[in-house]
């Protein structure tokens, strides 16, 4: 890498910025799609960990909308949503994938309400090369920022205690953290063998904790 000060920048697309653009038929199936986590960038398309909010039973299995996304394997899938991993095509990734010091992070989100939602960590090089690039795509009407520096520990998430890390970790497979929710905090208490209050403390701290790095880095 020719910078290895690490920056992250964000950028919000409406509907009504993006119209036209070849990925939005992806809300006709999925009114949200929600990056996970990145899987593998070898090959030609990029693979990532989405969780799917699905329209209706859809049949995942070998799913495909050419030249937009390709399901490879389902995790899971129930209750309207799903976990996969799959390749994703489109302008905007096909730029990050392009640039070796850039890489989509969370929280980067897509849905039939808000549009797009999108961020990208990397150096500083790569982030205005990515920028450079964005400009061509999108109206003027979207502003794209760089940041400031990211310290080593906030590039995937803040550090909590381990026990702190279990609570929170259970909280969202169980659903806690879904609307609506599909747990409550007894339920989350009762499999851990704690107290309903100490399952409060751990994830308010963690909540704290979380609320207060991403405000740091957005500043």
């Amino acid at each position: 890498m020719s910078n290895q000060i690490l920056r992250f920048l964000q950028l919000k697309v409406t509907l009504e910025q993006a119209k036209g653009a070849p990925g939005l038929i992806l809300t006709n199936f999925f009114p949200k799609i929600e990056l996970v986590s990145p899987v593998s960038w070898s090959g030609e398309l990029p693979e990532y960990m989405l969780n799917l909010e699905l329209n209706s039973d859809l049949k995942l299995e070998n799913f495909t909308i050419e030249g937009i996304l390709e399901v490879i394997k389902v995790i899971s899938n129930q209750d309207n949503n799903a976990l996969v991993i799959a390749r994703l095509n489109g302008p905007i990734l096909n730029l990050i994938h392009q640039i070796d010091e850039c890489w989509i992070q969370t929280p980067s989100i897509l849905s039939d309400s808000n549009g797009l939602f999108l961020t990208v960590h990397g150096t500083t090089d790569g982030l205005k090369y990515f920028r450079d690039g964005i400009k061509k795509q999108l109206p003027d009407t979207v502003k794209v920022r760089i940041t400031k520096n990211l310290k080593a520990d906030w590039i995937a998430a803040p550090q909590l205690p381990e026990r702190r890390k279990q609570v929170m970790d259970l909280a969202v497979k169980r659903g806690y953290y879904q609307t609506p929710r599909k747990c409550t905090q007894r339920q989350l208490a009762e499999e851990l063998g704690v107290r309903q209050g100490t399952v409060a403390e751990h994830l308010q701290s963690a909540e704290s904790t979380i609320i207060m790095s991403w405000s740091e880095q957005s500043n």
